[in-house]
C-alpha cells in the first residue's frame, strides 16, 4: 500500500519559506549592527561633543526602519518565488493532505474513447427544458392549503388575455380565451366549460347591470375591454356576464394569464409530449402533424393557431392540450408543484386567489383521477351578423349542459337564443328603415362637405365631425336605432354648424344621395351592407 497522507509539497514549500524569512532577518540583524559598529565612530569624530546623544538616537532609528524595509522586501521575494514555482500554492482551496490510495498492481485501468464530435451539418441541438424540483408532499401542500376553501363547489373563470406590447399601448386587451372551471371538492370532479370568444351575449358590467343598455349584445369577449379591463372592473365585468349567461350560476374567482405564461409553464414542467394534428405556421415557426414533444412556444402556437380553422376549433384545441399538460403532470408528479409554478409564473398572471387556494386547488388536483377531469363547450352555430361573424348561443343546450355539470335547474334569458337574436334582428331590420336611410345620407353628407368646404372651418368642428361619422356608422352597421336617432339628430345640429362657419346655407348646397343596397332576395336596407368598414376616415 502506497500512502499519500505523510507528504505534501504544500507544507514543504511553506517550511522552506519560513526558514528563509528567518535566515534573512538574521542576516539583517547582524548587518545592522555591524553597519552601527562601523558608522557612528565616524560621525562621532567629525560631530560636536554637545549633539552625540541625538545623533546616535536618529542613526538608531534610521537602522531600524532599513532593516525592517529589507525584511519585508525579502520575505514578499520569498513568497513570489515559491508561488511562481507551485501554482498550487496560489489557489486557497487546495488540499494539504491526501487520502490513502491503495494501488492494486493486477488491475487494469481502461478509459472511454471520447465522443466522436458532431457532423458539421448536424443541426444545432436546442436545450430541453428542465422539469421543476422534487414534487411537494401531499402532507406538506395540505399543511399549505385552506381547508376551508375545500368546501362544496368553487367557479373559477379562466381567462387568456392577448397582452401584448402593441396592444399595451392602445391599451386594447382582450379575453381571447374564456373558460369556467368549475371544482367540486365533494366528488373531486372538475369541469371545463368553453365560451368561444364570439359568443353573441348581452353584456354586464361590474356592477351587474348592463354595460349599454341601448345596445346590450356584443361578443362575450368584449365584456372584458368594455367592463374596464385589469385595472378598472374588466375581470368582474366578464365573470358577471358570464354568470347571467349560465343562468345566475355565481362566478366567484377569476384567474388570467397572457401569453408568456404559456410558454413560461410549459417550459417548468419540462415540455409535454402531444400528437399535434394540423400545420401550423406562426411567425417563422412550423408545426407538422405527429407526436412530438413540445415546448412552451410550440405549444402556444398550436393553441393560437386559427387560420384554415373556425373559434371553436382553436378552443377544441386548447382544451385538449390542458387536458394533455394536467395527464402528464400527474404521471410525473408534478402537479404537485403548482405553487411553487405559480410563483415562478406569478409576474404573468393575474388572479383573486391566495396562495392558500392556489394549493387547495393543487391538492385536488393531486387527489383525483384522469377521468375526473371533463371538458365542455358551449353550443351554437356561426352567423353573420352586422358584418361580424359571431357564435349565436343555443339555449335549449346550454340549459342542459348546466343541468348535467351542477345538477341546476335554470332559466336561460331567451333573448341570447340564437334563433331569437336572428328573428329579432329581421323584425328590427323592417321596423328601422327610415332611420337607417336618414343616417346614411347624413354620413355621406358630413362626409362630401369636408371633403369640399373643410378648409373653411375650424379644426375642432372638422374633428367633432369626423368623431361623429364614427359614432353613426356604427349606429347604422348595428341597425340599433336609439343610436340611431341620437347620432343623426347631432349630425343635423352639427351641420348646420359647420355650414354657417363656411358661410355657406346648408339647402343650398348640393349633396349627393346615397344609393343603397339591398340584401339580395329582399327589398330591404341592410346597414349591415352598407360596406362602411372599407372607408378611410378624415
Amino acid at each position: 500500500m502506497v500512502s499519500c497522507a505523510t507528504f505534501s509539497p504544500f507544507s514543504a514549500a511553506r517550511k522552506i519559506q519560513k526558514q528563509f524569512i528567518f535566515g534573512a532577518g538574521l542576516f539583517i540583524a547582524i548587518s545592522v549592527i555591524m553597519m552601527y559598529n562601523s558608522v557612528w565612530p565616524a560621525l562621532k569624530a567629525f560631530a560636536p561633543l554637545e549633539r552625540h546623544k541625538s545623533m546616535k538616537k536618529t542613526l538608531k532609528t534610521i537602522l531600524i526602519v532599513l532593516a525592517a524595509a529589507l525584511l519585508v522586501c525579502l520575505g514578499a521575494i520569498a513568497i513570489f518565488y515559491l508561488r511562481v514555482n507551485d501554482p498550487g500554492n496560489v489557489f486557497a482551496d487546495a488540499p494539504v493532505t491526501r487520502e490513502p490510495v491503495t494501488v492494486a498492481p493486477e488491475a487494469t485501468v481502461t478509459q472511454t474513447p471520447p465522443a466522436a464530435p458532431p457532423e458539421a451539418s448536424a443541426a444545432p441541438v436546442e436545450p430541453t427544458p428542465e422539469p421543476t424540483a422534487t414534487p411537494i408532499s401531499e402532507a406538506e401542500l395540505e399543511g399549505m392549503a385552506d381547508l376551508s376553501f375545500m368546501n362544496n363547489r368553487v367557479n373559477i373563470l379562466v381567462m387568456g388575455i392577448d397582452r401584448s406590447v402593441e396592444r399595451a399601448e392602445s391599451n386594447s386587451f382582450r379575453s381571447d380565451t374564456i373558460i369556467l372551471v368549475t371544482v367540486n371538492f365533494k366528488t373531486g370532479d372538475v369541469d371545463m366549460i368553453t365560451f368561444p370568444r364570439d359568443s353573441y351575449v348581452k353584456l354586464y358590467g361590474k356592477d351587474g347591470l348592463l354595460i349599454d343598455e341601448l345596445d346590450p349584445f356584443n361578443k362575450i369577449n368584449e365584456a372584458f375591454s368594455r367592463g374596464g379591463m385589469m385595472k378598472h372592473g374588466g375581470y368582474q365585468s366578464e365573470m358577471n356576464t358570464v354568470s347571467r349567461l349560465i343562468g345566475g350560476i355565481p362566478v366567484s374567482y377569476y384567474v388570467s394569464f397572457d401569453m408568456n405564461a404559456v410558454k413560461e409553464i410549459v417550459d417548468a414542467m419540462g415540455g409535454v409530449d402531444y400528437e399535434v394534428d394540423i400545420d401550423v405556421y406562426m411567425n417563422g415557426r412550423e408545426l407538422h402533424p405527429g407526436l412530438q414533444h413540445l415546448d412552451g412556444q410550440a405549444v402556444l402556437d398550436y393553441c393560437r393557431q386559427r387560420k384554415g380553422s373556425s373559434d371553436t376549433a382553436r378552443a377544441d384545441r386548447q382544451q385538449r392540450m390542458l387536458m394533455a399538460i394536467f395527464e402528464q403532470m400527474k404521471s410525473t408528479g408534478q402537479i404537485a408543484n403548482m405553487p411553487k409554478i405559480y410563483k415562478a409564473v406569478s409576474d404573468c398572471i393575474d388572479t383573486d386567489l391566495s396562495f392558500e387556494q392556489i394549493c387547495s386547488l393543487s391538492l385536488i388536483a393531486v387527489r383525483m383521477d384522469s377521468e375526473q377531469l371533463n371538458r365542455h363547450m358551449v353550443k351554437g352555430k356561426f352567423a353573420s351578423l352586422y358584418q361580424r361573424d359571431v357564435w349565436l348561443v343555443d339555449a335549449e343546450k346550454l340549459k342542459t349542459l348546466i343541468k348535467d355539470v351542477f345538477n341546476a335547474d335554470v332559466i336561460i334569458d331567451p333573448e341570447v337564443d340564437g334563433e331569437a337574436i336572428l328573428a329579432n334582428a329581421a323584425l328590427n331590420n323592417a321596423a328601422i328603415q327610415n332611420e337607417l336611410y336618414t343616417a346614411a345620407n347624413l354620413y355621406n353628407e358630413a362626409k362630401s362637405f369636408v371633403q369640399s368646404y373643410g378648409s373653411y372651418i375650424s379644426s375642432g368642428t372638422k374633428s367633432r365631425l369626423s368623431s361623429l361619422r364614427g359614432e353613426l356608422k356604427t349606429a347604422i352597421r348595428r341597425e340599433c336605432k336609439p343610436y340611431l336617432d341620437i347620432y343623426s339628430a347631432q349630425m343635423n345640429e352639427l351641420l348646420d354648424l359647420a355650414y354657417a362657419e363656411a358661410g355657406l346655407t346648408r339647402t343650398n348646397v348640393s349633396v349627393p344621395d346615397y344609393s343603397y343596397q339591398t340584401p339580395s332576395g329582399g327589398g330591404l336596407f341592410s346597414g349591415g351592407m352598407m360596406g362602411f368598414d372599407g372607408e378611410a376616415e378624415d
